[in-house]
């Protein structure tokens, strides 16, 4: 059998000395309290037998039963009175009331005394002599007897209730003591415990767990040394998982690249020939020049040519991911750029997309760009937004310079984004949408990369999402004004 441990040992001499001296207290406490209450309670009763003798004087002179009884009705008003009796001089009772109340019963008596004072009649006077001279005193006589019965069943359910308080605070007393004194004396063995737990877990795999530091010097020393050990590891596997993330994106990439070759060869060049050739039976069948005579055959080669076209698109998307070309930089006004962009796409919705909406200043901002490059990123940003948004919504593209560079703002009234894929938005392939291929916001922010900028996403308070691209570079002098309206708060899509 193994013997109980220093922690155990000392737990129990804990409290046990804690608890001897607490109920010791307890028990003293309790036997002080009942005298000092049983004391004042007679005490209490006495005085009321004074005060009821004192007033029947009178009474008891003349035989008053009327206003004893008065008196007595009085008294026995008092919770703890069970019975009130009034005699005279010979023990003729004049007034004898008495209720029903449970527990033990105690009497106490007291003479009813008529007193004469030498002012009274000279019939009654007694001089005594004295060797000061011949005194008058003042004369006491017991007319009659006051009894009060009470009962001590009140103060003894008070002294229940006291006791009762007493050991339970006594216990609460002990127990929280013990709980104090249960964790005071653990921290004594409790901090190499607790490392050699870490050590076992961290082993087990759980590299994120670290050794609290303990309460003594000597065990914080010992963690401290531990949690330093395990950060480095932590450091060297981060450092290792995005190397292999790298690598194996690079990978994706390469093989991806290695699709779009086949796609080139093997797809894009017969889907050429097959566009030509259905282009030259359109023709020969006369749908080309007049469809309308053409009836559902007519209908049927116009889905023909529109998923034709949906091919021709996808294969380009990734081919333009996959090999993207090297950015040719030029001086580029990118304001009127934007604003050539939102103005194709109001007249490509218009009627049958949603609102278009730009805000952007009619002011030049210059800078070395791609113009074709960041016309197709900022073209992928606001298709997506439209077709977010749907026919019934909106789409808002706004440009803000700071002295930070240039950002486009493109906000859309549609669902939003789920909050945990916000950064997926941007993976290649990833898309909710049954006839998207996920490459567009990918290519958008491969192109946002080259420009030493960023593309990121979020959603409004008010709905739907924002996307914002944001490019560095110097701020002209005539784009100063538009820093100044900008400072001011205006930002609307902010």
């Amino acid at each position: 059998m193994t013997s109980p441990g220093i922690h155990l040992r000392l737990m129990a001499a804990g409290v046990l000395l804690i608890a001897a001296a607490t109920f010791t207290l307890d028990i003293v406490g309790v036997e002080i309290t009942r005298r000092f209450m049983h004391d004042r309670f007679a005490d209490r009763i006495a005085f009321l037998a004074r005060y009821l003798a004192l007033n029947s004087e009178v009474g008891v002179l003349i035989g008053d039963k009327a206003g004893l009884k008065s008196l007595a009705l009085n008294l026995l008003g008092e919770e703890d009175v069970a019975r009130v009796r009034i005699s005279d001089a010979d023990g003729a009772v004049l007034v004898d009331i008495a209720r029903e109340i449970s527990g033990p019963i105690s009497v106490v008596d007291t003479p009813v005394e008529f007193k004469q004072a030498r002012e009274e009649s000279v019939l009654f006077e007694q001089t005594v002599s004295t060797p000061f001279g011949d005194v008058t005193p003042r004369t006491r006589e017991a007319i009659g007897r006051v009894e009060i019965h009470y009962s001590t069943h009140t103060i003894r359910r008070l002294m229940v209730h006291i006791t009762s308080r007493f050991a339970l605070y006594s216990l609460l007393l002990v127990v929280v003591s013990g709980v104090v004194y249960f964790f005071l004396s653990r921290s004594i063995v409790t901090d190499v415990r607790r490392l050699v737990k870490t050590a076992r877990k961290v082993g087990k795999g759980n590299l994120a767990l670290r050794a609290e530091p303990g309460r003594l010097p000597e065990t914080g020393e010992l963690a401290a040394a531990f949690n330093a050990m395990l950060d480095s590891l932590e450091s060297s596997r981060e450092a290792l998982d995005q190397a292999n993330r790298e690598m194996f994106r690079q990978r994706a990439l390469a093989e991806m690249g290695k699709f779009s070759m086949m796609i080139a060869h093997e797809v894009k060049n017969p889907l050429g020939i097959i566009k030509s050739s259905f282009d030259l039976l359109k023709q020969d069948a006369g749908w080309a020049d007049s469809p309308e005579t053409g009836g559902q055959k007519s209908l049927l080669a116009g889905y023909i040519d529109d998923e034709i076209l949906r091919l021709n698109r996808l294969i380009e998307d990734f081919l333009s991911f996959a090999r993207p070309a090297k950015p040719s930089f030029r001086e580029t006004d990118l304001n009127e750029m934007l604003r050539d962009i939102a103005a194709r796409f109001a007249l490509q919705y218009d009627g049958t997309g949603p609102l278009m909406e730009a805000d952007v200043p009619d002011i030049s901002f210059c800078r070395e760009a791609d113009r074709d490059l960041l016309v197709r990123a900022v073209s992928n940003i606001v298709k997506n937004a439209g077709e977010a948004a749907g026919p019934s919504g909106t789409v808002r593209i706004t440009s803000r310079v700071s002295e930070d560079g240039w950002r486009v703002l493109v906000t859309d009234t549609g669902d939003g984004i789920a909050e945990g894929s916000l950064q997926e938005v941007f993976e290649p392939f990833y898309t909710t949408r049954s006839k998207g291929t996920g490459l567009g916001l990918a290519f958008a922010r491969q192109i946002a990369t080259a420009h030493g900028g960023a593309l990121t996403a979020e959603n409004r308070e008010e709905g739907g999402a924002r996307f914002i691209l944001s490019l560095p570079g110097p701020v002209e002098p005539a784009a100063q004004t538009v820093l100044e309206r900008n400072a001011d708060g205006k930002d609307s899509d902010r």
